[in-house]
């Protein structure tokens, strides 16, 4: 992904990000705003410091976005990366479009068709496994949501992962505190999990996942570190439009997500 940007450029590559997204939900209010804008600094911190891409699959890394309903976020990051182009944000949805719901494989940059949730840790391991079994220098990098530690194949793929100390997996949990309804104190309340991946053998580091800086610590440490890690990264699920902050409203108005453009 071209050379590593400095933790200023790539918070202001976040601001465009985050415009981009809401504009995209202008095009089409059907897209999962407040889960695509928690994940925005998370994905561009990847994206344009850590992320190394080339045709090699082995020596190459990985992004795998398993909460795929945050498509819009990735979307545009593939757009500021130059991978895809940004006018094609401006057709999300539409039937030409290369840019649906969730993120397919035939997308230029995308790793991984994804939507159904809990399967992409489990993709992720297979690929880290593919990696040191072959010798090659890959890492492999899965962002998942809190709705998604609900499902057993998370489960399944978390304790293998650290049976096969595969110290080049990094997982970065989203934690909006937020799953499709509700909160998560509400539905199935979560507060224990990072004491539950540290238990079966991962390192766990917390972050503020809105924070550039925060976040580059965070993945920093995790890539010294001689286990998987997971990286629970505290956010705010529809950061930057007041009207749907840490509330599970899926549809703001449009006002409010334009007053959202003018401060992005």
């Amino acid at each position: 992904m071209g050379n590593p940007r400095s933790l200023g450029d790539i918070e202001l590559l976040a601001s465009r990000i985050r415009s981009h997204v809401l504009n995209m939900y202008l095009h089409d209010q059907s897209l999962h705003l407040g889960s695509s804008l928690s994940s925005v600094e998370i994905l561009a911190i990847l994206m344009f410091k850590y992320l190394r891409r080339s045709s090699d699959p082995i020596n190459r890394d990985w992004l795998i976005l398993s909460k795929g309903h945050a498509a819009p976020t990735l979307y545009a990051a593939l757009a500021e990366s130059g991978i895809i182009s940004i006018k094609e944000l401006e057709k999300i949805h539409d039937i030409s479009s290369i840019l649906q719901g969730h993120p397919e494989i035939s997308i230029p940059g995308v790793d991984m068709s994804t939507g159904s949730l809990g399967q992409g840790l489990s993709f992720g391991v297979g690929v880290a496994m593919g990696i040191k079994i072959r010798g090659g220098r890959g890492r492999v990098y899965v962002v998942m949501g809190d709705g998604e530690q609900d499902e057993g194949e998370v489960w399944e793929a978390m304790t293998h992962a650290a049976a096969k100390k595969l110290d080049n997996l990094v997982v970065i949990v989203d934690n909006n505190g937020f799953q499709l309804d509700g909160s998560t104190e509400d539905i199935k309340p979560k507060h224990y999990l990072p004491y539950v991946w540290r238990i079966v053998g991962w390192k766990v580091i917390m972050c503020d996942g809105h924070s550039i800086a925060s976040l580059d610590r965070a993945i920093s440490e995790a890539l010294s570190s001689n286990m998987p890690t997971a990286i629970f990264a505290k956010t705010v699920r529809g950061k930057g439009v007041v009207e749907i902050e840490n509330t599970k409203i899926q549809k703001p108005g449009v006002d409010s997500v334009k007053r959202a453009i003018l401060n992005a």
